[in-house]
């Protein structure tokens, strides 16, 4: 029998959404976060521990948080889930496209050598040069600051003028920088695509802020809308660059050219839910039995080799 490891910080409203799909499959469901777990590597034999209690029986994983910590924290979290991968345990979404879609900036690069069109981006290595740079394109745009490895809405600071680098909290000396695609009224995309088989489904939403923030979870309004094909086409071009299966997509339209401004591989939808009568998790769930689970094994796994991820932290 399947059986589902769900890897959570809190167990709220998305959580029991997905306990209850996955029990109308009749898959067994289980949680922890993941900094409770832990890699015992015994000679030529790896395995992963709760606490003190091994972990063996899953089938699949599902990743709803990875905490945030550390380069060294970052790393094992991830090299935990690099371990269910090699156990043929099904994972979404995996290592790699949390990696790659939790940097902004690599994000910003993949996008851009595929012709998906982004926001112009400027990454400096501290404040001053971020300024001397900032001083000489206020003139001609506007810029948006953003955490490179932040969610949720948080610490965005809008630049108007060089000033405003008082209002950004920022610890790390790195500024990302992106033009502010202005909308008014200030509003974007959300694009929620699932892959299913060789297809994609996707829902759609606009998100209305009383900011320059539209995130639902920084008040942005969710309104149904009817989304131009191209703008779902590009949505889901996008997640095949990254190649990720289940992602959130939110995307600019201004002056007739569409804009990928960022991909969430752990995206949330309670948003998107409130204005769908379908069962959004019922779809995300039955994509993700789908999925590799198919060749899921129930067994401790032996290496002799584990590859680090990138250095990078969440």
């Amino acid at each position: 029998m399947r059986k589902v490891l769900i890897l959570t910080d809190l167990k709220g409203w998305h959580y029991d959404q997905l306990v209850r799909s996955f029990n109308k499959f009749g898959i067994l469901v289980e949680s922890a976060c993941l900094d409770q777990l832990s890699i015992k590597i015994l000679n030529d034999r790896i395995r992963l521990y709760l606490e003190d209690k091994e972990l063996t029986g899953f089938t699949d994983v599902f990743v709803r948080h990875v905490p945030g910590g550390t380069l060294e924290q970052v790393v094992v979290n991830l090299n935990i889930l690099k371990v269910f991968e090699r156990m043929d345990i099904n994972v979404m979404n995996s290592s790699e496209n949390i990696e790659t879609t939790v940097d902004k900036s690599l994000t910003s690069i993949m996008l851009n050598r595929a012709n998906i069109l982004t926001p112009n981006t400027w990454i400096f290595r501290d404040i001053n040069e971020a300024k001397d740079e900032a001083n000489i394109l206020l003139k001609k745009l506007k810029l948006i600051y953003k955490p490179l490895f932040g969610s949720q809405g948080d610490n965005i600071v809008k630049i108007n003028d060089i000033k405003d680098f008082d209002k950004v909290i920022n610890d790390t000396r790195i500024y990302y920088l992106q033009e502010f695609i202005e909308t008014l009224p200030s509003h974007d995309y959300r694009i929620l695509v699932i892959k299913k088989g060789d297809d994609y489904l996707t829902y759609t939403m606009a998100r209305y802020g009383s900011t320059y923030v539209n995130n639902y979870s920084k008040g942005g309004k969710c309104l149904s809308v009817e989304i131009d094909d191209d703008l779902k086409s590009i949505a889901i071009d996008a997640a095949k660059v990254i190649g990720i299966p289940f992602c959130g997509v939110d995307i600019i339209k201004s002056n007739n050219k569409i804009y990928v401004i960022e991909i969430n591989s752990i995206p949330a939808w309670r948003g998107m839910q409130s204005i769908n009568e379908v069962n959004i998790s019922d779809n995300i769930v039955s994509s993700f039995l789908d999925g590799d689970g198919k060749k899921f094994r129930v067994s401790t796994v032996s290496y002799t080799h584990l590859t680090l991820p990138t250095n990078r932290e969440v």
